[in-house]
């Protein structure tokens, strides 16, 4: 089957889902990566299982046969393999090959690039797709939600879409899964009105991963703590996002190094940065040094590796790390 565009998703999950053997997700934002799995989940049913990644691969046998088994209560079993990998082949490759319909795989990964093995053999597999997703600029986000109105009867009324994004930010995972909330709120109308967004979405987007993100990279410890609480259980995905938010600072911060002014790097980023964050990250990035953000991303990779392994504990260990790097963030405001 090869390629799926991000375009594409809805009609697949919808139509050719059922002809399918598997689907590779993946892109550098997870949360976004997630929230489609989720989609494909919902639209089999049926049982699922997270696959034990390290002892399919010491034993490529025990992967076969659970997607060659039939589930005893019928239907389709859903397979998870996350994170997936170039490693992952050595016992997904034998059943790429399959021509019939078996039990289903759900592949999600980082960005892959066009040299990635587990991307090439799935791109190449019959019954396989693979899906790609891209950051999006603000336009990019406003255009594809705009599709997801019309869709559905839709369209924003006087002032409804600003204040939609004013209110929930720029996310995307955020974005569509209010706008999913709010369509609904607004069934049987033919427009959304700035009423109906402050009705569905005033409340739930009080505190978004990008104002966690800056309130801890501006060492603000108290809006840290207030908004880590208010996203809960939600802390896995957020380390995703503060990941990727790091490694955009790093670039910027290497291309001030060589002589470029914040103002500059920001107006010059790809893809372009969404104008309501670029006064926090002018601040970030003329705060923090390029070792400051290399510690802070090792110290975020260390946490989530501990985080899963204690996973009791998680809550804790997450919040504490948040605290921690929002102290470390506010000793460098305090020096520049």
């Amino acid at each position: 089957m090869g390629l799926l565009r991000e375009e594409e998703f809805e009609g697949f999950v919808k139509r050719r889902l059922s002809a399918s053997n598997g689907l590779l997700i993946h892109g550098v934002d997870q949360a976004a990566v997630a929230m489609l799995a989720r989609q494909v989940a919902a639209q089999l049913g049926g049982e699922s299982q997270r696959v034990d990644i390290a002892a399919c691969k010491a034993s490529p046998g025990l992967f076969a046969d659970d997607f060659f088994s039939l589930s005893l209560l019928g239907g389709r079993q859903l397979l998870v393999v996350d994170p997936a990998d170039d490693a992952c082949l050595k016992f997904l490759e034998p059943l790429l090959a399959a021509d019939k319909p078996a039990n289903f795989v759900l592949l999600q990964a980082d960005a892959l690039g066009k040299a990635s093995k587990l991307r090439g053999a799935v791109e190449s597999a019959a019954l396989f797709q693979s899906l790609a997703l891209y950051e999006e600029d603000e336009a990019k986000l406003r255009a594809r939600l705009g599709k997801l109105l019309a869709a559905q009867g839709l369209k924003w009324g006087d002032g409804a879409e600003e204040e939609f994004f004013a209110v929930v930010g720029d996310d995307r995972t955020i974005a569509t899964q209010e706008l999913e909330k709010l369509a609904l709120y607004a069934l049987g109308q033919s427009e959304i009105s700035a009423a109906d967004v402050a009705a569905v979405c005033g409340d739930t987007a009080e505190f978004g991963a990008d104002e966690l993100i800056d309130a801890v990279l501006g060492g603000d410890l108290e809006l840290a703590d207030r908004a880590a609480t208010s996203l809960g259980a939600d802390t896995r995905s957020f380390f995703a996002l503060l990941q990727i938010h790091v490694s955009k600072l790093q670039a910027l911060r290497m291309e001030m190094d060589r002589g470029m002014n914040a103002d500059t790097a920001i107006r010059n980023a790809k893809p372009p940065i969404f104008f309501k964050r670029k006064g926090a990250m002018i601040n970030q990035l003329r705060a923090l040094g390029l070792q400051d953000l290399m510690e802070i991303q090792s110290s975020i990779q260390a946490v989530s590796l501990q985080a899963r392994k204690f996973a009791d504990l998680a809550p804790a260990i997450n919040s504490r790390a948040l605290l921690s790097l929002a102290r470390l963030c506010r000793s460098r405001q305090v020096a520049s």
